[in-house]
């Protein structure tokens, strides 16, 4: 590496050390258990909501869309290959749901990533948790090409190591299989839909004779999804967990939207909620957070 790329690359690094320095909110976590994200209790810009929504793209995503679409909303997806049962899939999703994938993108909607398989990373060796982040990226790509992007945002299983109690050394190996890959992304404490709790009668994770949306269970599960998190929106910003899998979260997703609204709320993405914290985009974040791995790239 020549002497300007490391004087570049020294300005860069004392730039990043002094927004980090003077962050909008100040850092109280572990920095070896926690790697630079977002985590249940961080500070939000108020009246701020960030949609999130893990395990698609399903055949529900695209209702989701319409619905983001109609309302001039962007929102976060956290994709996973082969969440589905492989006796009925094929090929992975991010090939059955193309056009979904693209479309996502093309209305300026953020993809992160939630691992090729859904496992619990804190069961994992090293190794295999860098292969799930790398195996879904990889087929990402190969699904969209050069319209794929790099997935920056990160939401583990389950949110695992770091929705639970978990001993330390787990969640400093997870942490560091994770930080040169991406941003760490869970969702506020109290802001879990609960959409994925179970299966109600009339709901499925694919279109097929079993849907009704008129089932009692299935409206009922709808109303506690609503208000559960409307009942807890209180002026403060909430990063939203939902489910693309749910087709109960499809359904009362327009008026959840629509009662924030009135509430004063607006709505941003994840990748947007990073440039508040520590104005600049992920992908640069997460090069001048990791010197060590930019400057082997570089020799």
């Amino acid at each position: 590496m020549n002497t300007r790329i490391k004087w570049k690359q020294g300005l860069l690094l004392l730039s990043f050390l002094g927004i980090i320095t003077n962050a909008i909110s100040v850092e109280t976590h572990n920095k070896n258990e926690y790697p630079l994200g977002f985590y249940a209790d961080d500070a939000l810009p108020n009246q701020t909501v960030y949609l999130t929504f893990d395990d698609g793209p399903s055949d529900w995503t695209d209702e989701i869309l319409d619905t983001l679409h109609e309302n001039n909303i962007k929102a976060t997806f956290f994709i996973c290959a082969n969440w589905q049962p492989k006796s009925k899939t094929n090929r992975n999703s991010f090939i059955k749901y193309q056009e979904t994938l693209e479309r996502m993108i093309a209305e300026g909607n953020v993809l992160g990533n939630h691992t090729k398989n859904h496992y619990n990373l804190s069961n994992l060796s090293s190794v295999n948790i860098e292969k799930q982040l790398d195996e879904n990226q990889q087929l990402l790509k190969d699904a969209l090409g050069l319209k794929a992007p790099q997935m920056t945002l990160i939401r583990t299983p389950f949110g695992q190591p770091w929705m639970s109690e978990t001993p330390p050394e787990v969640k400093i190996k997870v942490a560091n299989a994770i930080k040169s890959r991406g941003l760490v992304m869970m969702w506020s404490r109290h802001f879990n839909s609960n959409d994925s709790k179970n299966w109600v009668k009339g709901e499925w994770y694919e279109k097929g004779k079993h849907i009704d949306v008129d089932e009692k269970e299935f409206k009922r599960k709808m109303l506690e999804i609503y208000n559960r998190l409307i009942n807890r929106s209180n002026g403060k910003g909430m990063v939203i967990l939902f489910h693309d899998t749910h087709l109960t979260t499809v359904k009362i997703l327009p008026e959840i939207i629509q009662t924030l609204k009135i509430k004063g709320y607006h709505f941003a993405t994840l990748e947007e909620y990073v440039q508040w914290r520590w104005r600049m985009d992920s992908k640069n974040l997460i090069m001048l957070s990791n010197p060590d791995k930019v400057s082997k790239k570089n020799k």
